[in-house]
């Protein structure tokens, strides 16, 4: 249970961190606002994740490890698919 939790914290956490980037970057004056707010989420969420009384450091990493892993065979099994569509 320790392990689908921790995946799913760490994939908020990417994804409010890297939407935060985006949108600071590329949006608006108001939306830039918006992404600063995402950026801070994902910080509080990285630095709630690394508190040694939240969840041990091994249980972070197999999380950060589990979520990079889906992604890459989600994009792997994109990749194939697509190849295939392709050649026929």
């Amino acid at each position: 249970m320790n392990i689908v939790i921790s995946m799913g914290l760490v994939g908020v956490m990417l994804s409010m961190l890297f939407m935060g980037l985006l949108i600071a970057y590329y949006g608006s004056s108001k939306t830039r606002n918006v992404g600063f707010v995402f950026l801070l989420i994902g910080a509080g969420l990285a630095y709630y994740l690394t508190l040694p009384e939240t969840y041990s450091k091994v249980i972070f990493l197999d999380g950060m490890l589990a979520f990079v892993g889906g992604m890459v065979g989600g994009i792997i099994g994109i990749i194939v698919f697509l190849v295939a569509i392709i050649k026929s």
